[in-house]
């Protein structure tokens, strides 16, 4: 497990890639988010994006692959929040996506001594290297226990 002091800012983890297959991203908005340009390819055509994935499931596909990363977790004991979503393009069927984590900044906490604040930005990208989502997340990190 890796505490607060070993943890370096700026340093890139970069997942595995994963493959957007038309049918599961379809099962996901069906059972998630039944909007009609998420789950039905004639209804979609009425948009001018066509069949797209669900926002949710953008965010589904990051958690996962950040999570499979093969770094040595971080000591984290709770999330404190998520800033500045962004979305500036769609989750398409036949994507070929991959995310990109860092930490931006960390502090020390001022209420709980043995613990951090760690801010970190992750990005969902496309084949193309286009931007799926980012967002900031916040969260509490155990010092080294003395």
């Amino acid at each position: 497990m890796i505490y607060y002091e070993q943890i370096a800012l700026n340093q890139q983890l970069v997942s595995r890639e994963y493959s957007v297959e038309r049918e599961a991203l379809i099962a996901f908005a069906t059972e998630w988010d039944p909007q009609p340009v998420h789950i039905d390819e004639q209804a979609a055509k009425q948009y001018p994006t066509g069949l797209i994935g669900s926002s949710v499931h953008s965010y589904a596909i990051i958690t996962k692959l950040l999570a499979e990363l093969d770094a040595e977790p971080p000591a984290i004991i709770a999330g404190l929040g998520i800033d500045e979503w962004r979305m500036p393009n769609p989750l398409r069927p036949g994507d070929t996506v991959r995310a990109i984590s860092y930490v931006e900044s960390k502090r020390e906490s001022s209420s709980k001594p043995d613990m951090g604040i760690l801010v970190s930005v992750s990005t969902l990208l496309n084949q193309h290297d286009e931007v799926i989502l980012t967002y900031k997340s916040s969260g509490l990190i155990l010092k080294t226990p003395v």
